[in-house]
């Protein structure tokens, strides 16, 4: 617990946090062992099962969303599993991931987060980016030439006064040397 702590209190200071399949790991282990303590103290019950209670109430009402639907189930399912959800991965090339940033169930679209590895276990937040549209990644979005990596990718929001133009080929610079 005092890892992912440590992790949540760097990313959100200095920038910088495990690397995400690391993060992930951690928090599996986590909720693994809330499970097998909430077990271990249910009989004969013990008030800090109210505590492990979370880690073995999550699977269920993650199961009953998905038997029932619904925004009741939606909404609770988004709080209760917030910390869990990882951000999805949408390129990973050379020493670079970008991540569409895991918002919840009534969050706003398409922010992304660019990051670059660093010792093997780290990664470094490098900017992140709200178009408010969803882009479509290839490989060869991410490249690095002359000391600069940039992100090229087809934008079609560009919006000047009532006109609204066609996809355009939009450069983003990420990083220069």
């Amino acid at each position: 617990m005092g890892f992912a702590l440590l992790n949540f209190t760097l990313k959100s200071t200095i920038e910088i946090s495990l690397n995400y399949k690391l993060s992930y790991f951690i928090t599996l282990v986590i909720y693994a062992s809330g499970i097998i303590l909430f077990l271990w103290n249910f009989k004969p019950f013990k008030k800090i099962g109210f505590y492990f209670s979370f880690y073995a109430i999550t699977p269920i009402l993650t199961l009953l969303f998905w038997l029932f639907g619904g925004i009741f189930f939606g909404i609770v399912a988004s709080i209760v599993l917030y910390p869990i959800q990882t951000n999805h991965i949408e390129v990973e090339k050379d020493n670079f991931v970008i991540y569409q940033k895991t918002e919840g169930f009534l969050g706003m679209c398409c922010e992304y987060e660019i990051t670059e590895k660093q010792f093997f276990i780290l990664e470094k937040r490098i900017k992140e980016i709200d178009l408010s549209n969803e882009i479509e990644f290839n490989k060869k979005s991410l490249y690095t030439k002359n000391g600069k990596t940039e992100l090229k990718i087809k934008y079609e929001k560009y919006q000047f006064a009532e006109h609204s133009l066609p996809k355009r080929d939009t450069i983003i610079l990420i990083k220069k040397e």
